[in-house]
């Protein structure tokens, strides 16, 4: 992040300003809280007639306040001086100076959560979740995807996912199915082979529509 700060001011002199001969800027600052305080500190030398072989010195401080954001890093704020222009009428010195101020932005952790999360339901794979899921419980979990619509998905599976935690299984490999178009209980168990009382055992078959994902247990008989 970089940033320009303008700072002006009217200098006002002891006497009339024929000539600046020199002039010298430093600056430095420090951090606190929520501020950054610093001071430009201005010095030369000039002569107050064209004439005059004497020059005068000349020291002025130009004090600064900068506020910063929770989110910059503290750690890498620097402030340079980027520009620096006068003009002198009579005895006043007019002037005009840049301050540029870089530093890098913290991401907060909400922003984090936000990303990793969009992250995380961009890059879920289907075929693997269920199996990855169960693999300290040594059991297979193989999604089948059929043509449906898929806006359920993420609920059906923190569901099914549940449903198999919660209960005293006799199986050892399962079968996700998605509803489609004109599924019906009885037809799913003939497809599968499997009683009404399986189903029961792992879903909700009395709120079941289309899209949604029915868990099929497979009896192992090993």
């Amino acid at each position: 992040m970089k940033e320009i700060i303008p700072l002006k001011k009217d200098i006002i002199f002891k006497t009339k300003i024929s000539e600046v001969t020199s002039i010298n800027l430093e600056h430095d600052y420090k951090i606190l809280d929520d501020i950054v305080e610093g001071t430009v500190y201005l010095s030369g030398s000039y002569k107050m007639t064209e004439a005059s072989v004497i020059e005068e010195d000349f020291v002025y401080n130009i004090p600064f306040s900068i506020a910063i954001s929770k989110r910059i890093n503290k750690d890498t704020i620097k402030i340079d001086i980027d520009d620096f222009k006068y003009t002198t009428i009579k005895d006043i010195m007019k002037v005009d100076i840049s301050l540029e101020l870089t530093c890098d932005e913290e991401e907060r952790e909400d922003e984090k959560n936000e990303i990793k999360v969009e992250e995380n339901i961009n890059n879920i794979d289907f075929d693997n979740y269920m199996d990855d899921y169960f693999k300290d419980e040594s059991k297979n979990i193989e999604i089948t995807k059929e043509d449906s619509d898929n806006t359920n998905i993420e609920n059906n599976l923190n569901n099914l996912t549940q449903n198999i935690i919660n209960n005293e299984n006799k199986y050892y490999t399962y079968k996700v199915y998605i509803v489609r178009e004109g599924d019906n209980i009885e037809n799913i168990c003939s497809k599968y082979n499997v009683s009404v009382d399986d189903l029961i055992e792992y879903n909700d078959i009395n709120n079941i529509s289309l899209g949604d994902k029915i868990i099929i247990p497979y009896i192992n008989n090993d």
